[in-house]
């Protein structure tokens, strides 16, 4: 999202383009994948933001897959796209592994 600057120069413009600003107690269950090579949404912002849900109270699972980037679902068939399909199963099945 383009805000115009950096968050130095612009914090409040970051503040509200933040998924963060959002966290509240009542949030359904919630499930976060993220490769632990992205370089777009890092995965320390992921698990901060998956932090700051249990924090509020809201069931979360925070899951970084080895060795993906950001688009680890693109091809269908990649280990990294079946191992976030069976996590995505088990997590609305709730047959946590």
């Amino acid at each position: 999202m383009f805000t115009g600057g950096t968050p130095q120069q612009y914090p409040d413009r970051y503040r509200e383009v933040s998924p963060t600003s959002d966290v509240r107690p009542g949030l359904p269950r919630t499930l976060l994948v993220v490769g632990d090579r992205d370089r777009s949404a890092r995965p320390e912002t992921v698990t901060a933001f998956g932090d700051a849900l249990k924090k509020q109270g809201v069931p979360t699972e925070v899951r970084q897959l080895p060795f993906a980037e950001h688009a680890f679902d693109d091809a269908y068939g990649s280990l990294t796209s079946q191992t976030s399909r069976q996590i995505l199963l088990d997590f609305l099945t709730g047959d946590a592994r």
